[in-house]
């Protein structure tokens, strides 16, 4: 409905978004660099998968 209301707006903002594609990560605990590192490879690759 935004966007039926202000068109230029869709043209100014990212692809039509709101928000930028982003992530949050968040450790507890004792969790070393590569497991993030892992973790965020795997959940952008389910992501591409939607």
């Amino acid at each position: 409905m935004l966007f039926q209301r202000f068109p230029a707006l869709k043209e100014r903002l990212w692809d039509g978004h709101l928000w930028s594609p982003s992530y949050y990560v968040g450790t507890a605990g004792n969790v070393s660099a590569e497991t993030i590192r892992r973790y965020i490879e795997r959940s952008e690759h389910v992501t591409k998968r939607r």
